[in-house]
């Protein structure tokens, strides 16, 4: 009972992720142009946005992507479908979509770093996204011997 209720709050969160996805790509533009002292004035989008404006609607779609696969992992927790190839390759979708977001990072930080001055808050990110691929890597390396451990036992009985 309480996975189900941890799975339906992550499934809430993660559709709210859609909507602040969709909110960002429509006001990235607009926080760009915001002045000191305005409500909505981010020093990083307001200083460096048109460095950052192209990398981040790259990876949109790999964040909307992302986003799906884990809707879809939940909506199979939720079914009982947990120790399934079809959430390993989600997990897997995933690694791939957190990749290139970092390779994106990486390199829009050596194109920002070389022809402009260095951002250091991309490569932060780059990093971060790596990292996020590592780990959804290692949970679907778990999921796949669980697979296997499972499919073991189910011919022995």
């Amino acid at each position: 009972m309480e996975n189900m209720k941890s799975a339906s709050l992550t499934h809430i969160v993660i559709r709210i992720c859609y909507v602040l996805l969709a909110l960002s790509v429509i006001l990235f533009p607009i926080l760009m142009k915001a002045q000191e002292g305005d409500a909505f004035y981010f020093v990083m989008i307001a200083q460096h946005g048109k460095y950052l404006i192209i990398p981040f609607y790259v990876v949109v779609p790999a964040g909307y992507a992302a986003l799906i696969c884990l809707d879809k992992i939940l909506c199979n927790i939720k079914r009982n479908i947990v120790f399934d190839m079809s959430n390993v390759k989600l997990l897997n979708k995933i690694t791939y979509c957190c990749l290139f977001a970092s390779i994106v990072g990486f390199v829009s930080y050596a194109v920002i770093a070389v022809t402009y001055k260095s951002i250091e808050t991309v490569i932060l990110l780059a990093l971060g996204e790596a990292f996020m691929a590592l780990v959804v890597r290692v949970v679907r390396d778990i999921m796949q011997k669980a697979i296997e451990i499972k499919e073991d036992n189910d011919l022995v009985v």
